[in-house]
């Protein structure tokens, strides 16, 4: 057990303690608010002091204010800093063997809370934080799972002080998650877009893809996206680090492009949950409305046979807090839509999965965020990555996780693995195959 000093109590402190602690490392922690008691402690027991004054002995952190503070507020620019080859803010005091000279516990609490999102920003088109505004983008910091850094970094100091301190039990685990927005790129579209697609494609010379289109539709040829029972067996060696997120909404603008209900895909759906893990990918005509997501949710529900309480919201749409507390009165415990649509890094700073903290209501929550750090769109759509130029990247994100012992969550699309002609994705499928190799 660690035991942790602090001149003062808050539901804030409480939070990151044990998130980071016992959450995140499976480290017992316990706080203490009693000098003498704290002083008391014997030698060999392991202890963090995050008070002004340096007490005992123990690893000194020298506390900001922000943890011991209710409420949102403008904070002061922070000076972001490079320390022992990790970037850190919220400096608080000097280096020497016993301390470290930033307030990570305020600086963990900072990023995992998404504290910036809820001060006054501008959104993009579809109502989402922009990566760029955040102050791990402008300070180059994205990339990095800087929290697990941080904590890796404490932990060496505490094993320094306290040999018998202990050891974090956690390992390198790589998450796999398939988002099915669109089952299928030609059938159930209906006769009148089909037609106007297939009219189309010859007046501009497109030949091959009005052809493609139409044997498709004729159920002579395959439909390039329903593709989900060879993206399964892709999976199979990998199944217990799976989930795939159906998409369960209407037809609309940013929603599934399907008039009619297919009895296929509802049992290749059914098929895959009773292997992997099943989410529900809650449509963009769902986000921030309780009644259509649960109508949504019930519907994956009855075709999985299974209570669904997983997902990640289309288009990456959500607010805060609203959105989260949205999903905890619905029954979501699990939530893995924390992560940029244009820009992969970690969001929230770290690579692990935590509970949501609600800083309107200064409460910690049940609900687990997990975040993911890269996204096959991103890499392919907003950066021109080709297949190998993606998987390279992969595999170096990989590497930062895995010196951390984290948690790698991937996002990959069925209908990005086609090498149909037309989609622009050709030689990921056969990437993405090479990389799970690789990668486990």
């Amino acid at each position: 057990m660690i035991v942790i000093y602090a001149e003062r109590d808050s539901n804030r402190l409480r939070y990151i303690v044990n998130e980071l602690f016992s959450h995140m490392n499976g480290i017992e922690v316990r706080l203490e608010f009693e000098a003498d008691q704290f002083y008391a402690l014997p030698d060999d027991q392991p202890k963090i002091c995050y008070a002004n004054e340096h007490i005992g002995n123990s690893l000194h952190i020298k506390p900001a204010e922000l943890l011991f503070e209710e409420g949102i507020t403008e904070l002061e620019e922070m000076d972001v800093e490079q320390w022992e080859g990790h970037t850190y803010f919220f400096r608080t005091g000097k280096d020497h063997k016993d301390s470290v000279p930033y307030d990570i516990f305020s600086a963990a609490f900072y990023l995992m809370t998404r504290y910036e999102e809820y001060l006054p920003h501008e959104n993009d088109k579809h109502g989402r934080y922009k990566a760029t505004d955040s102050l791990a983008y402008k300070h180059h910091f994205l990339e990095e799972p800087v929290i697990d850094q941080w904590m890796q970094t404490t932990l060496q100091r505490l094993y320094g002080l306290f040999p018998n301190v202990e050891r974090s039990n956690r390992r390198f685990k790589h998450l796999k998650t398939i988002d099915v927005d669109n089952v299928f790129a030609y059938r159930h579209k209906g006769l009148l877009i089909n037609g106007i697609h297939i009219i189309a494609d010859l007046f501009k010379g497109k030949s091959k893809l009005a052809k493609q289109r139409l044997l498709a539709i004729l159920r002579l040829a395959p439909d390039p996206f329903f593709n989900l029972e060879e993206v399964a067996n892709t999976h199979a060696p990998y199944a217990e680090d799976t989930i795939f997120f159906f998409h369960c909404g209407c037809y609309g603008k940013f929603d599934k492009k399907v008039w009619l209900p297919s009895l296929k895909y509802a049992s290749v759906r059914r098929q895959i949950s009773k292997t992997f893990g099943t989410g529900l990918h809650p449509s963009y005509r769902s986000a921030h409305n309780a009644n259509i997501l649960n109508i949504e949710k019930r519907l994956l529900e009855f075709h999985t046979g299974g209570k669904v309480s997983s997902c990640r919201s289309h288009y990456l749409l959500f607010t805060l807090p609203n959105d989260y507390r949205m999903l905890e009165g619905l029954g979501i415990t699990d939530d893995y839509t924390m992560g940029y649509s244009n820009n992969p890094g970690f969001r929230a700073g770290t690579s692990l999965p935590y509970h949501f903290y609600d800083l309107e209501e200064e409460r910690a929550s049940q609900l687990v965020i997990h975040p993911f750090c890269v996204m096959d769109k991103s890499l392919h759509s907003n950066m021109g990555m080709d297949a190998q130029t993606a998987k390279e990247y992969i595999l170096k994100m990989a590497e930062k996780v895995r010196a951390v012992n984290g948690e790698l969550v991937t996002l990959f699309h069925n209908e990005n693995q086609t090498d149909a002609e037309g989609f622009g994705w050709e030689g990921w499928a056969t990437m993405y195959k090479e990389l799970l190799k690789e990668i486990n």
